[in-house]
């Protein structure tokens, strides 16, 4: 009895989830990143609003935005050459 060949396959990518979009403040403060972080949104409009906010509140100046993606990876079987 012969061992069948190993059938080939691929990495797949699938996206499980919204987008999330999130600011952080990295304002240097005595040595010490500020730190201070905006909600999670899932349009990135809204940063903007909370980064003018805390900017005019506190007088810090520099910012970060992330955006987050949920994702799976799985494998299927790669396609045959025909």
């Amino acid at each position: 009895m012969t061992t069948p060949a190993p059938v080939p396959t691929r990495k797949e990518i699938q996206i499980t989830g919204i987008r999330k979009h999130v600011a952080e403040c990295v304002t240097e403060i005595d040595g010490t990143e500020c730190g201070a972080h905006s909600n999670v949104w899932d349009t990135a409009m809204y940063l903007d609003v909370w980064i003018r906010a805390h900017a005019d509140e506190y007088e810090h100046k520099k910012f970060v935005k992330r955006t987050e993606e949920p994702v799976n990876v799985y494998t299927k079987p790669a396609k045959r050459p025909q």
